[in-house]
């Protein structure tokens, strides 16, 4: 018996500080190195999408399709905003409507001094403000509203307020609040 457990001893003492020494390996080198691994496969899938992606957008059609849908969104932002080029323009497009609808007395004014007023989390746009009044005709107010709301870039009749005349043969004077969505200037 006594030779068996020195011969468990010797094996132990052999194979114990082999296997702590194997698991130490593992722990401190292996390990690391696993890990290290699966971060570069990651990394590696990340890049093999980026350049699927690249590719995809580098096909024609594809920048054909992308390029039509910036031109869809940009006509449909021109459907609602004036741009600069334009907005010195606006007074008279909207004297020219007024002047269509054959209305009497039409004046035009800015609202505020301040020109552009600031519209909420926008940071391109600005707010331009009108007030208009004008005697006509029913038939002339409704006309003239009806081809203010039809106006490309849109023109937003705010509020506005009819008034009976003091005369019977007068016409009814109306006043309208418009807010036209207006490029800003750029900084640079």
């Amino acid at each position: 018996m006594r030779v068996r457990n020195k011969y468990i001893l010797i094996i132990a003492l052999v194979w114990g500080p082999c296997a702590a020494l194997g698991a130490a390996f593992h722990w401190f080198v292996l390990v690391p190195q696993m890990q290290r691994v699966v971060a570069l496969e990651t990394e590696l899938k990340d890049a093999r999408q980026l350049y699927n992606e690249a590719t995809e957008a580098a096909k024609q059609e594809n920048q054909t399709r992308l390029t039509e849908a910036v031109n869809q969104v940009h006509n449909r932002v021109s459907d609602f905003v004036l741009g600069l080029e334009t907005a010195p323009d606006l007074a008279f497009e909207i004297a020219k409507l007024a002047s269509e609808t054959q209305v009497s007395t039409f004046a035009m004014k800015p609202r505020g001094q301040s020109g552009l007023e600031t519209v909420a989390n926008c940071d391109q746009i600005g707010q331009k403000l009108i007030d208009v009044s004008f005697a006509g005709r029913f038939d002339q107010f409704a006309t003239l509203l009806n081809a203010l709301e039809r106006h490309r870039p849109v023109l937003f009749v705010e509020t506005f307020a009819i008034r009976r005349p003091e005369e019977d043969t007068a016409k009814p004077k109306a006043e309208m609040q418009l807010a036209v969505l207006t490029e800003k200037a750029s900084e640079g």
